[in-house]
């Protein structure tokens, strides 16, 4: 009686759990998968259905022919469903896995035009997540998701730019109006949502719309790009502090920067050059405190740049893609500072690397690349040749440019440094995967982690701050704009 009892309330328990374990009450295929260990607790769910039931009159039967009465066989078969619960429930959770819930989740996006042009963290371990918006900045507590501050941009203009980090809590951006150049510079207090100060500059005519690394932050001074070079400005006050003409000295041919980046005392700025079909580009080292020229470096380019984006400032790492088809496609990595650069081709024999599709509607001043940089190496999401969507994560060594490792995935809808020997995968199909930098292999308590939940959608940028994972969505109408998982 007690273990036909406990067969039954098995079987009421795996129903319970395996039923309530599908996110969004549906599941299956190889874009919304069941999360791990769905199918083996229905499946036994089913078979102890009959099992018990069968197992239940039986023993009833033979039992009452015995002992007639009913309140002893229904305690002992309450008896056997209260004494394989708990049984059940870590059965449940072997066959589970580990799981990420559903801790918090912001309210949409109003009005539904908006897209998120990027995203800070800044505070203690991440506490505070900025999302930056095309009218607004948002702030939100990285622990509960709660709204710290909304900063408006200003009326008919759009957040066309925004600083890679944040340096000592101030974050820059800056705003166009329609069909205009990036002119409004502001420092903002990340803290607070205040803004410390604006600045009015020439800002760069080829672009009008939200572009990446037109602003930079170090060393307690603002770098903002202009038609001609640089300017720069107190990182807290806004004060001008110098200014760099990088147009070149050849008057016949038309050069103008094309982004910036800044770290340690040292900024780099990409400048590109077009003379009717030719084309050349050079990097130009300055000093961030005087704006003193320190260098300045061919790239190897014979034709217009189509794409120049900084994948890292330290080491400074540049995606550089030129119009010629037969021209340089690759990432640039300047371990030595500006000596000769390590060139990681974005088509090899056997895979390709997942960055000649950038921009979009989403991240577009802080584009979300599936790729990052983890000390002296380049993670990336690759696929095989031909392809239409991400296989692999592959890693290359950006002290010479070999690959140390591969590992097989299920798509990336996020990818993200979580350490300095870590990094974090999310795939489309809801799992995470943790691996390490050096040599790829699979590590951490959160390796494997199947997500309760789907709420992506579109671009998406992966997180790890205050404890929570936070998945930010671009378009945040139909999903939540941010959503912490634990």
């Amino acid at each position: 009686m007690v273990a036909a009892g406990a067969a039954a309330g098995l079987a009421v328990e795996f129903h319970v759990l395996g039923w309530t374990s599908v996110p969004g009450g549906s599941c299956g295929g190889r874009y919304r998968p069941c999360p791990e260990g769905t199918a083996p607790t229905l499946l036994l769910a089913f078979a102890l259905t009959f099992g018990g039931y069968i197992a239940l009159l039986l023993t009833i039967g033979k039992f009452t022919d015995r002992r007639p009465g009913k309140v002893l066989p229904a305690v002992l078969a309450v008896t056997g469903v209260l004494l394989a619960l708990w049984p059940g429930w870590q059965a449940y959770l072997w066959m589970r896995g580990p799981v990420l819930d559903l801790a918090w989740q912001t309210e949409k996006d109003r009005p539904s035009s908006v897209r998120a042009e990027g995203v800070w963290t800044t505070g203690g371990h991440g506490s505070t997540v900025v999302r930056v918006r095309g009218d607004a900045l948002v702030a939100y507590d990285a622990h509960d998701g709660d709204r710290r501050w909304t900063l408006r941009a200003p009326v008919r203009e759009s957040v066309c730019a925004m600083s890679e980090d944040v340096a000592d809590g101030v974050g820059l951006v800056a705003f166009a109006r329609y069909e205009k150049p990036c002119d409004t510079v502001w420092g903002v207090d990340t803290r607070t949502g205040r803004t410390l100060w604006e600045r009015k500059t020439e800002g760069v005519s080829a672009f009008t719309s939200g572009s990446d690394s037109l602003l930079a932050a170090d060393g307690g001074v603002a770098l903002a790009l202009t038609d001609t070079g640089v300017r720069a400005y107190g990182l807290t006050d806004g004060r001008p502090r110098w200014s760099a003409d990088l147009r070149g000295a050849k008057s016949d041919v038309t050069c103008a920067p094309n982004v910036v980046s800044a770290t340690g005392g040292t900024a780099r700025v990409v400048v590109a050059c077009e003379d009717e079909d030719k084309g050349s580009a050079r990097v130009v080292t300055l000093d961030d405190a005087t704006g003193r020229q320190r260098g300045s470096r061919a790239l190897p380019v014979e034709s217009p740049v189509d794409t120049a984006m900084v994948l890292s400032a330290e080491p400074f790492t540049l995606l550089l893609a030129e119009r010629d088809e037969r021209g340089v496609a690759a990432v640039l990595a300047y371990p030595d500072g500006d000596g000769d650069p390590v060139s990681v081709p974005l088509s090899a024999d056997d895979e390709d690397l997942m960055l000649r599709e950038v921009g979009g509607d989403d991240f577009r001043a802080r584009p979300a690349l599936p790729a990052t940089v983890v000390g002296n190496t380049l993670v990336v999401a690759t696929q095989k040749p031909g392809g239409y969507d991400a296989d692999h994560v592959s890693a290359y060594s950006l002290g010479d440019g070999r690959r140390l490792w591969r590992a097989g995935v299920d798509g990336i809808a996020g990818l993200v440094s979580t350490g300095p020997d870590r990094v974090a995968v999310l795939g489309p199909n809801g799992r995470l995967w943790t691996f390490d930098t050096a040599d790829g292999d699979r590590i951490g308590e959160d390796d494997g982690v199947t997500v309760t939940t789907n709420r992506l959608a579109g671009h998406t940028r992966l997180l790890r701050a205050d404890g929570t994972w936070i998945v930010v969505n671009g378009d945040g109408t139909k999903e939540p704009p941010l959503y912490g998982l634990r």
